[in-house]
């Protein structure tokens, strides 16, 4: 179990670099609201993970990996890409939930239903992605990378099995389902322009 306590960041770590890095070289156009959406969703979901969890770092250790991974490729964004940082409509009103969910939190101390209500959150995250993928109609994103978070995903679930923690589960869940529809996606627009 330590092995994989340990491969998991290392793997994010590895996800997060590769992007990075091709993001510095245009290989990828990443959509920045996904990124910054799930900055801010998965800052306030490990936050309360740990509280509401007694701080449960092994069985959440797919979250903070997460956290480390979307700093780095945030920070690759923000200074490699020429994406210019607006805030849509969309993000503003993800924005002013993940503060409402903050206010909930602090007002109320249930770090539990705030931690589910930021899950809800970090699954809207990847509908820009998502939603890019779908508008552009072509792959504009890495293989390499997001089959490297769907393992992280993967290897999540024996930690998680283990400790038997509800939160966590939703967590590794909500990742590796919707990493699976981002890599289909991929794949589908990559057959079709090759086909």
């Amino acid at each position: 179990m330590k092995f994989v306590t340990i491969l998991i960041p290392l793997i994010m770590l590895v996800f997060s670099i590769s992007y990075g890095y091709q993001i510095t070289k245009g290989k990828v156009k990443p959509a920045i609201s996904t990124w910054l959406i799930m900055f801010v969703g998965i800052f306030l979901s490990y936050i309360t993970y740990l509280i509401a969890s007694g701080w449960n770092f092994v069985a959440g250790i797919l979250n903070f990996a997460d956290l480390l991974a979307v700093i780095i490729i945030l920070f690759s964004i923000l200074i490699f890409s020429k994406t210019k940082l607006g805030f849509k409509p969309f993000e503003k009103v993800y924005l002013f939930i993940a503060g409402a969910i903050t206010l909930f939190w602090l007002l109320t101390k249930k770090a539990f239903v705030s931690n589910l209500l930021t899950q809800a959150l970090i699954w809207v995250g990847y509908f820009p992605t998502i939603q890019k993928l779908l508008e552009e109609k072509k792959n504009t994103e890495s293989y390499f990378s997001w089959s490297l978070a769907l393992l992280a995903g993967i290897l999540s679930l024996f930690p998680t099995i283990k400790t038997g923690n509800i939160l966590s589960s939703i967590y590794v869940f909500r990742t590796i389902v919707m990493v699976t529809i981002i890599l289909i996606l991929m794949r589908f627009y990559d057959r079709k322009i090759n086909s």
